[in-house]
C-alpha cells in the first residue's frame, strides 16, 4: 500500500501537535512536581511562569524579540513583567 505525500503530510501535521503536548506535560512532571513538593514542604513558593522545555526555556521568544522584531527591550520588559 503506498502513501500520498499528501496524507504523509497530513499524519505529520496531526502527530506533531499531540507529541509536543505529551513532552510538555511530561516536562511538568518530571521538573515541575518535585520543585513544587520541595517548595510546598519548606514554606516558599516558585516564581511565576512555566518551567519550559530543558535547554529551550524561552528561546524561540528571545529569537523572535532580538531576530525578527528587533526589539530586545521589549522582551526584557515582557521578562520583568512576570
Amino acid at each position: 500500500m503506498e502513501i500520498s505525500i499528501a496524507m504523509g503530510v497530513a499524519l505529520v501535521l496531526g502527530i506533531l501537535p499531540l507529541v509536543v503536548s505529551l513532552l510538555w506535560w511530561w516536562n511538568d512532571i518530571w521538573y515541575g512536581l518535585p520543585a513544587s513538593l520541595r517548595c510546598s514542604s519548606s514554606g516558599t513558593k516558585l516564581p511565576p511562569g512555566y518551567m519550559g522545555f530543558p535547554f529551550i526555556g524561552d528561546l524561540l521568544s528571545f529569537l523572535w524579540y532580538f531576530k525578527f522584531l528587533r526589539k530586545p527591550d521589549d522582551y526584557i520588559d515582557s521578562k520583568r513583567r512576570r
